[in-house]
């Protein structure tokens, strides 16, 4: 059990830039979180520069690579409305779909602060896992990926050891973003999985791909 407060404002001085009724949703918020055991998770609550909401946000990551952030879960508040998605990794901004797991709602402060803590609740305890595929004994793809719904969190290729000609057929299949970032999602099916967080039973069909014990070399850059 922890008594820390979950979501700590990221800048004291920010505090007293908050109407009473943003404190009031923090505060709400922090005692219907408190006594959460995941000790890898740390809240913020802040308001970027030109914001009108205020935002509370959870970043996630591997404790087995912690150099490595996964994905940002968060909240925003703008008066009596609260909506909670995945989060751009750099701007903190809600997508412009929102996820099926997202959150919008409307109503009262201390109402909001529960459904909030709700929320926060139900996608700490969604499935992560890493996907990964073998060539030759060595990983050459991987995908962080919520097993529940197989929605890709950050994904790695690396066409030095990939088979042969494959990143070509991929991209020809338009399988690819941006600068030549191959999506694993047109590769075949993984040779392994390693639980990363969250509530495995909650996870999807696996499509017979096998648990993994040992993790070895990934490849490099991470990319969404």
């Amino acid at each position: 059990m922890t008594t820390r407060d979950w979501f700590e404002i990221d800048d004291p001085d920010d505090e007293f830039e908050l109407t009473d009724a943003e404190r009031e949703f923090v505060s709400g918020l922090n005692g219907y979180c408190r006594g959460w055991a995941p000790a890898d998770v740390f809240g913020e609550v802040g308001r970027p520069d030109g914001w009108g909401a205020l935002l509370a946000s959870v970043a996630l990551s591997d404790r087995a690579e912690p150099r490595l952030h996964l994905v940002d879960l968060g909240v925003h508040l703008v008066g009596d409305r609260v909506q909670g998605d995945r989060l751009h990794n750099q701007l903190f901004q809600l997508p412009d779909a929102p996820s099926a797991w997202a959150l919008d709602a409307t109503g009262p402060t201390d109402r909001l602060a529960r459904l909030a803590a709700d929320w926060f609740r139900t996608v700490l305890d969604k499935p992560i896992v890493l996907y990964v595929w073998l060539h030759e004994g060595y990983a050459y793809a991987a995908r962080y990926a919520f097993a529940d719904s197989g929605e890709t969190i950050c994904q790695s290729y690396a066409r030095t050891v990939a088979p042969p000609g494959q990143a070509e057929e991929l991209i020809a299949a338009g399988h690819v973003r941006g600068r030549d970032w191959v999506q694993t999602v047109g590769l075949p099916t993984p040779s392994l999985y390693l639980h990363i967080r969250g509530d495995l039973g909650k996870a999807g069909d696996m499509a017979g791909v096998p648990a993994g014990g040992k993790r070895g070399p990934l490849p490099r850059p991470w990319y969404e």
